[in-house]
């Protein structure tokens, strides 16, 4: 059993691209009331073992498992001795991870710049050897007579500047040295996040194989709506995207005063759920909640916001048991919908009456309503949920995950063929410009001088957060299988800033790569670019994703909208410009919606200033 100090906040894991073990940390720290941080989450394994060494940690192997391994050449030995051997080994057909997490072996740490004594072995240790394979040997030191002595000051790191100064010289590819720094301050690592983000990307996106895809992006197979499933609809509260995927209409939330914002988060889902209760849908089929709120996201409104909604969807979830045998149980828990939260002044006066004192929310749902056994259905999800504070990408703030893929099928294979293939919805949580260590946004204060450029640092890290978390969830098919983009921005700086980032390292690297894509690009085809009134933290941008085997249909609208305006038949969202430009007083939009169960939306502004409304609609059968 841990035994903790009153002053433990947080624990350490070592976990590097093993889920389980991660999940089992955040599990544990969860549990206590601990953070769970996992610096080296998602590290390359090589760069991983070179700042190991860089940063003077002596450790020698004691512990062999693994193909490729031999007592002669590795047990025993220093880490620093068999790096490059390890490095030779990563490859076919040994494939052994440098950094021993699959077990190939385990050390021991003797000295560390940061300890005040050294472990000295006084004696050989004993060699034991548990198999004698010839090809993958299993054996073991067995030390005896370990001794600690204490080390000077001066070879003691005991501040920040001290451990940053930290490296060793490295030889370049051209026979130059370099010093190779281990650890580098939040600063140094935003120097150069435009560059390293765009050669990221261009990397990765040069490893994904893209056979069986069009040019365009999107899959050769054929995508069309279930037949099935559509026979099973909610089309009074939901319009379908497809394959069983729906997005449900807008639930208003209302109080009268600000510092109340659990009654109108309550109210939301209250209305939602007696509405999805009648459908006999569970709260388990909800993968994303699109949350609007009526005021600026300061910490005490988020914070606020953040536990209501986390005792509604709570409370909701342990009232509605799954009881089946073929469930697993803990997919309920490890993935938890994901979600998207935003501000616009008053988003729901033109729908409710409400003073401009008072609080509301406007929630909606993309959830899932097919011919699947929810029980099948829940198996098959995948997703990520990452609590842990890291390098990579920035931890859940609450009880949501950062991207879940739902299983769809009826992907046609070709023209002529009845077969089938599993394809996925994926769905990402708002993703801003959070530094991921620090949990904050790059300011011009603090751990950054006068001249840094915090706007510039905060679109292209938001950028890079939604190109981890599409690595992660689909290496092979990442920003070459978008479905839906849509930027929400706090100005028109910042809007316009975070179009050029995402032409620049995700429309012109997909142009080198397909070579003859052609005239349109992502963000003139997949992303809808409009600016609101406030983001969580009080971000410049927010992005949200959907990728999937198609591409959503946008269309742009430049005519007023008003209560004879026609919303196309298969829209399943529609945005529109909440000023003059539009006649859209409570009377005149409740008759366009009449017949219309979608999501709506209003925004301050678009990109094309001429814009009035932005409808997306389920592309046409081919």
């Amino acid at each position: 059993m841990m035994k903790l100090k009153s002053s433990t906040k947080s624990y350490l894991g070592g976990a590097i691209l093993s889920d389980y073990q991660r999940y089992r940390i955040e599990n544990v720290t969860f549990r206590l009331g601990l953070r769970s941080l996992c610096f080296l989450w998602q590290r390359r394994q090589q760069e991983l073992l070179e700042d190991i060494i860089s940063a003077g940690i002596e450790a020698i192997i004691i512990k062999i498992a693994s193909f490729g391994l031999t007592i002669e050449n590795f047990l025993g030995f220093r880490l620093s001795d068999v790096m490059s051997k390890l490095c030779q080994l990563s490859t076919p057909p040994w494939s052994l991870n440098v950094c021993g997490e699959g077990g190939e072996f385990e050390t021991i740490t003797l000295d560390c710049p940061i300890f005040h004594s050294r472990i000295q072995l006084t004696s050989e240790p004993e060699i034991v050897i548990h198999s004698k394979d010839p090809f993958s040997p299993t054996a073991y030191l067995c030390l005896r007579n370990l001794q600690l002595e204490a080390k000077p000051l001066n070879e003691i790191c005991q501040t920040a500047e001290q451990i940053l100064s930290l490296g060793r010289k490295c030889v370049n590819e051209d026979g130059s040295l370099h010093k190779r720094p281990p650890f580098i301050s939040p600063f140094e690592r935003l120097q150069s996040i435009q560059v390293k983000t765009c050669e990221e990307i261009k990397n990765d996106l040069c490893n994904v194989t893209l056979q069986e895809r069009n040019i365009d992006g999107s899959s050769d197979s054929h995508y069309q709506i279930d037949d099935k499933t559509e026979q099973k609809s909610i089309k009074d509260i939901a319009r379908p995207i497809g394959n069983g995927v729906w997005i449900t209409s807008n639930y208003y939330g209302i109080s009268d005063r600000l510092d109340k914002i659990r009654i109108a988060t309550e109210n939301a889902f209250n209305q939602m759920r007696n509405v999805l209760d009648s459908k006999e849908i569970k709260p388990h089929q909800i993968v994303q909640f699109i949350v609007v709120l009526s005021h600026p996201l300061s910490s005490d409104v988020f914070n606020s916001f953040n536990q209501a909604y986390t005792h509604e969807l709570s409370s909701w979830l342990n009232k509605v048991k799954i009881d089946h045998p073929n469930l697993i149980t803990g997919d309920i828990d490890l993935y938890m919908p994901t979600r998207v939260c935003i501000c616009m002044n008053s988003p729901t006066n033109d729908v409710i009456d409400c003073s401009e004192e008072a609080f509301t929310i406007n929630l909606s749902a993309i959830l899932y309503f097919g011919d699947i056994n929810i029980c099948e259905w829940i198996n098959s999800l995948h997703g990520l949920y990452v609590q842990s504070i890291s390098h990579w990408a920035p931890a859940n703030i609450g009880p949501y995950s950062q991207a879940i893929a739902v299983p769809i099928s009826n992907i046609q294979l070709d023209d002529c063929s009845t077969s089938c293939v599993t394809h996925y919805f994926t769905f990402y949580s708002g993703q801003i410009g959070l530094i991921p260590e620090l949990e904050a946004l790059p300011t011009k204060s603090g751990h950054f001088p006068s001249h840094f450029d915090a706007l510039q640092a905060e679109s292209w890290l938001s950028l890079r957060h939604c190109h981890r978390l599409m690595k992660y969830m689909s290496p092979t098919d990442l920003w070459m299988n978008l479905f839906l983009g849509i930027c929400y921005a706090a100005d028109e700086s910042s809007l316009s800033y975070a179009r050029n980032c995402f032409h620049q390292a995700v429309c012109l690297q997909t142009l080198d790569i397909t070579d003859t894509y052609g005239d349109t690009c992502h963000c003139n085809k997949c992303v809808v670019w409009f600016i609101v009134s406030n983001l969580p933290k009080n971000a410049s941008v927010e992005w949200q994703w959907i990728t999937g085997p198609s591409t959503a249909l946008i269309t742009s609208m430049h005519t007023a909208l008003n209560d004879k305006s026609i919303i196309p038949t298969d829209t399943f969202m529609l945005f529109y410009r909440h000023d003059n430009s539009n006649q859209l007083n409570k009377q005149n939009l409740s008759v366009l919606l009449e017949h219309y169960s979608g999501f709506i939306m209003p925004v301050v502004k678009f990109a094309d200033p001429s814009t009035t409304a932005v409808v997306i609609s389920v592309q046409p059968e081919k």
